[in-house]
């Protein structure tokens, strides 16, 4: 057990939940209870633990994941240790689980808007198709591909005027697409 190394942790747990750094904060804390070995803390040692776990305690991030009140009290560290590893984990995964799952959830109404006005498409409900896919670009970040085919839905259904919409919609997003532009080039062709 090196006093000093655990010491210098605390200290910068301290100044991490002053700079709302919560997520170092935790992994500074978490070190020096590691450190501890699985044994009690000294007593020379108990009023940094204190005072690290206060600031941890009074941390906004902290009370807004819902994190129970935490104090320290000399033999818990075992336990202590198991729940800021939860926590901290917790708060890692959950920012790339938040933003996987929000991307996935706007991917799958993209295509769940796509697919509904393709069936539109099949029923001859044209126009009940066009607003499925106005709705679809609502969802819309970086999926390039969806103008093409909403422009090529629409071109195989004989809604050339339509097609050629969505491909000059897809053309500001992709200027020099060759698809798009060679939609819009056989939609010509073929209203005339």
């Amino acid at each position: 057990m090196n006093a000093r190394k655990i010491r210098e942790d605390l200290g910068r747990a301290k100044a991490c939940c002053s700079r709302h750094d919560t997520e170092r904060a935790l992994f500074l804390t978490i070190s020096a209870l590691k450190d501890l070995g699985g044994q009690s803390a000294p007593l020379d040692l108990r009023g940094d633990f204190r005072s690290a776990f206060a600031e941890l305690a009074a941390d906004p991030d902290l009370k807004a994941a819902g994190v129970p009140a935490l104090t320290y009290s000399p033999g818990t560290e075992k336990d202590v240790l198991q729940q800021l590893s939860q926590v901290y984990r917790a708060l890692k995964g959950q920012e790339k689980e938040e933003e996987y799952q929000a991307a996935l959830q706007r991917k799958l109404n993209l295509d769940h808007c796509f697919s509904d006005g393709k069936k539109f498409l099949a029923e001859g409900k044209a126009t009940e198709a066009d607003a499925c896919f106005v709705e679809a670009l609502k969802h819309y970040r970086d999926e390039k591909a969806i103008f093409g085919m909403m422009a090529r839905a629409m071109m195989d259904a004989g809604e050339y005027v339509r097609a050629m919409g969505h491909a000059r919609s897809g053309l500001k997003e992709l200027p020099n697409d060759e698809e798009l532009t060679r939609i819009i080039e056989e939609c010509t062709r073929l209203r005339q």
